[in-house]
Formats: structure tokens, C-alpha cells, sequence
């Protein structure tokens, strides 16, 4: 029997040791070649597209061309806009985040860099909401399966049995629980969508598969209510999980199950709560973990700066402790889904 891939040494081509004994410059050649690795890191206006630019001091660049003049840095406009924290140290941050398989908690972050919790936890989540926006043109196909997970608004049971209620009834249960709706594909390359809802229902389902997964694809469900309309969309398969786990040709939804699991984990083990504002980031960046679990921590690390670099400046999160905060993430409802 072959060794698992995560056991294997491929698995580790980055360690912390490695960038621990990194030079500031060598980490800012990461940096730039990240950002403009059309150009194996030599820098380009970002304003105008002009090649010929020069740089100043204070790590600037300026562009040459008489009609812009543009001064920017390597992270200017993008997720890392206005940073204060040296480029390797940012780089350590990005490798422990994606290093750590169920998250990472921006207090634990904080000890091991030395940095304000409110630096740590701010770049967390300027992360998240990098990984998050990779759901904008996702399209899921083959087979998928599709379920809902509700997550927070934890009721603690009363002291005596006599007082206890059933917290499991919607009257019973606090406005902060939320849902976690979530498409996983099937396949060695399968992709996990993601959606943040107030309560599992045909409205947010019907609409998450219209636009995020192909009427060529089939579509794997429970029992529950909510995922009746998908029929007039794709081909179907239940199983009732009242009854069995796997139904006896084989129909199931275990693959979106254990992606549920990693969030479990990841809400006891790791951070013991979510806020709800925030929850869509968290599971969006699980989900991401997920689909990545087969990939080095070198690569996890490189891609995850890339597409800090790639995604244009947070419109929530800078400034946020100056009083920027974003909107609840929430999923309200489309008005073209099915009543």
C-alpha cells in the first residue's frame, strides 16, 4: 500500500524554519513576483499599464509615462493595501494560516508573530474574504450533493430537567442560528460552494443551484422539504436519512457531510464560536480547505498570497477598527426563485 500523500514528504516543501531564516528582501521578491508574475516581479503601473517604472525610496515605485505619474507600492489596491507589517512577517502569517487545517484562531496567531490581537485577527479575515470571493463564477458539474448545516446561536439548557425546553423547535431557538448551505462536487478536483442563509429552504437552494452548478450536472439530497423545487433543474437523487445513511443503490450525501464535519471541528477545536456577522468568511474558508486538502503547504501558501494580490482593496475591513464594519453576510433572498 502507497504512502498517503499527506504523510509523504511532498507535503511539506515550506517550513516555518525556512521562512523564519528569510531576509525582508527575499521576502519582498515573493511579494513581487506574486503581483506581477507576468514580469517575474518587475513591477508595472497598475494604473495605466505602463513597463517602464522606477523605484524609489520607501519600497515606491513611480510610473514614467508624462500622463500618470502613479507612485504604488507592491501592495498597493489590493487586499494587503496600507500594511504596516514587514513583508516577511506577513508571509509567516499567510503560512500559518494556510498551514492549519481547521483555521486559525487570531489570538494564537497574535503569540506566534508578536502582533496586536487586532492586527492578527484583521488579517485572518481579510484572508477569508479573499478565499470567499473565489464563489463569484463558481460553477459546480458531474455530481454534487447539496445539504444545509446550522451553526451558532447556542441556548445553554436551564439548570433543572423540569425546566428544560426543546431546543430543537424554532421557538426555542436563537436568532443567531444560522444555516451553512453548501454544494459539494464529487471528484479528486471537486469544488464546495458556500452560502450563508437564515433557515434550510427551497427559495435559497433553488438559487444557489440555478447559478452555481450545471443543468448538465446531477444532484445528490436528503429528505428534506427544501430541495423539492431542484427537480425542474437538475436530475435528482435522495436519500432518506431517516431510514439510512446510504440508500441501497448506492445514493448518498456523505461527501458534503464530512465537509460539515471539518466545520464542527473547526467551531470546538479552533476559534469555540463563530460570530455570526462574520460566518460566511469562516465557512468559505473551510470550504477552501477542503478542496485543497490534497495540496503542499508551499503551494497553499503561494496561492493564497497570490490571490491576496489579485483581489482589489476590502471595502469592509480597512479601517475596520477606525470604524468600517461590513453588512451581516447574509443571504436574503432572490425574488426570481421559485414561492
Amino acid at each position: 500500500m502507497g504512502q498517503h500523500f499527506l504523510l509523504s514528504p511532498q507535503v511539506r516543501d515550506l517550513t516555518i524554519t525556512e521562512l523564519a531564516s528569510m531576509q525582508e528582501r527575499t521576502a519582498k521578491k515573493w511579494f513581487r513576483q506574486a503581483r506581477w508574475p507576468e514580469t517575474d516581479g518587475e513591477p508595472y503601473c497598475p494604473h495605466c499599464g505602463n513597463l517602464r517604472c522606477y523605484e524609489m525610496s520607501r519600497e515606491r515605485f513611480k510610473c514614467s509615462a508624462k500622463e500618470c505619474k502613479a507612485v504604488f507600492t507592491v501592495t498597493s489596491g489590493t487586499a494587503f493595501a496600507w500594511r504596516k507589517l514587514p513583508f516577511k512577517k506577513m508571509l509567516m502569517a499567510i503560512w500559518f494560516a494556510a498551514n492549519s487545517v481547521k483555521g486559525k484562531a487570531a489570538l494564537q496567531l497574535s503569540r506566534e508573530l508578536g502582533v496586536q490581537y487586532k492586527t492578527a485577527w484583521v488579517l485572518l479575515m481579510k484572508l477569508r474574504e479573499v478565499v470567499a470571493s473565489r464563489r463569484d463564477k463558481m460553477v459546480l458539474e458531474g455530481e454534487v450533493e447539496i445539504d444545509g448545516k446550522y451553526a451558532g446561536g447556542h441556548v445553554r439548557p436551564e439548570n433543572k430537567a423540569e425546566d428544560c425546553v426543546d431546543r430543537r423547535l424554532r421557538k426555542n431557538r436563537s436568532p443567531d442560528r444560522l444555516c451553512a448551505l453548501a454544494i459539494r462536487q464529487r471528484g479528486f478536483l471537486g469544488q464546495t460552494f458556500t452560502r450563508i442563509i437564515r433557515e434550510e429552504d427551497s427559495n435559497a437552494a433553488w438559487a444557489a443551484v440555478r447559478d452555481h452548478v450545471s443543468r448538465d450536472a446531477k444532484v445528490f439530497a436528503d429528505e428534506h422539504g427544501s430541495y423539492n423545487d431542484l427537480v425542474g433543474l437538475n436530475r435528482m437523487r435522495r436519500v432518506n436519512h431517516s431510514k439510512a445513511y446510504s440508500s441501497e443503490d448506492g445514493t448518498n450525501t456523505n461527501l458534503v457531510e464530512s465537509f460539515f464535519s471539518r466545520i464542527q471541528r473547526a467551531y470546538v477545536g479552533v476559534h469555540h464560536r463563530f460570530w455570526t456577522r462574520y460566518l460566511d468568511w469562516y465557512v468559505a474558508d473551510l470550504a477552501w480547505r477542503e478542496d485543497t486538502r490534497r495540496m503542499s503547504n508551499g503551494w497553499l501558501t503561494r496561492s493564497m498570497l497570490s490571490q491576496a494580490l489579485r483581489r482589489p482593496m476590502s471595502r469592509y475591513l480597512c479601517g475596520y477598527w477606525q470604524g468600517n464594519k461590513p453588512p451581516e453576510l447574509i443571504w436574503v433572498g432572490d425574488p426570481a426563485a421559485p414561492r
